[in-house]
């Protein structure tokens, strides 16, 4: 309960926004319908990429992702076409914070908690 249980994205270019999450993450992909495949890790359903004609600034949600390396999967996004949103910052008693965007500008947080 109360547990994020899917995210969306929308997405101009469903083979393009697979891709990127793709590489960046490692998730796998099927199709769902003609306007919108899902994707998870394993068996694990995460969410979906929906086909929109534009998507609407700010209206994607914003995620955020557990990683363990925020300096390398930061990087990692910018060499597969992301953009910095916001750079690398301290969350007081977390640990670190960045925001990258992908190619429709849909915002993803990435936090490296301090400890484990």
């Amino acid at each position: 309960m109360n547990t994020i249980c899917h995210i969306e994205f929308e997405s101009t270019d469903l083979g393009r926004s697979q891709a990127f999450y793709e590489a960046l993450f490692g998730w796998t992909f099927r199709q769902f319908t003609d306007e919108m495949v899902v994707f998870g890790q394993g068996d694990k359903h995460i969410g979906g990429l929906q086909k929109v004609a534009s998507p609407r600034t700010g209206g994607s949600p914003s995620i955020w992702f557990d990683v363990e390396d925020l300096d390398a999967m930061v990087e990692k996004a910018m060499s597969i076409g992301g953009t910095l949103i916001q750079p690398k910052s301290e969350v007081p008693h977390v640990g670190w914070s960045a925001q990258v965007g992908d190619a429709d500008g849909n915002t993803v947080g990435m936090v490296q908690f301090s400890e484990r």
